[in-house]
């Protein structure tokens, strides 16, 4: 009988154990790049893209992804780019440069759920211009 008890007190911290691993795996480290480009348009303008691990759906995950992000003061619009059975799925934002950085995008995604669900891997921004006010 004591065995029994200790195998099963053992199950109980090895089932502790396996939910820790995974909330703690979910979340990736918070290292990622950002590369900028600047690009001739109709309007000044700059837009993020923001790739994104952890995204399971378009409709849970992207829906509350771009909810966060379209209550961010100078987001302009978001846009969720979700495949299923990619690593990477991506959020395209339009933003004010003057008003948030793209690091403060990539802060939002990754703070969700305590940071325990999405991390940002990469942020590609590109800045539009009218052709004579480009840098």
């Amino acid at each position: 009988m004591m065995f029994w008890n200790q195998i099963k007190g053992y199950s109980w911290v090895t089932w502790f154990a396996c939910v820790g691993l995974v909330l703690s795996g979910c979340s990736e480290s918070d290292s990622y790049s950002v590369s900028e480009s600047y690009a001739a348009g109709t309007s000044e303008t700059s837009t993020a893209k923001l790739e994104i691990t952890g995204m399971m759906c378009a409709h849970a995950c992207g829906g509350k992804i771009k909810k966060e992000l379209l209550e961010v003061p100078g987001v302009a619009n978001a846009a969720i780019d979700f495949e299923s059975g990619r690593d990477l799925n991506a959020a395209e934002v339009e933003f004010d440069p003057e008003t948030v950085t793209p690091e403060s995008l990539a802060e939002v995604i990754s703070g969700i759920a305590d940071g325990k669900l999405y991390a940002v891997a990469s942020v590609q921004v590109t800045h539009f211009a009218t052709e004579a006010s480009l840098p």
